[in-house]
């Protein structure tokens, strides 16, 4: 197995249009990310309310 390393040739404007996609992802992931975490926190067990 191998790999190629390609450098892409962008002017100003394709640039600005690539750092926009890459924020978007990043805020996509970021906001999946911190629903997860947040339904994980409200299914744990309090396990003191268990015994009671």
């Amino acid at each position: 197995m191998y790999a190629k390393k390609l450098e892409l040739k962008l002017n100003n404007q394709e640039r600005s249009k690539m750092a926009q996609c890459s924020g978007y992802a990043r805020f996509v992931y970021n906001y999946g990310l911190s629903m997860v975490n947040g339904t994980h926190s409200m299914t744990k067990v309090n396990k003191r309310a268990m015994r009671s």
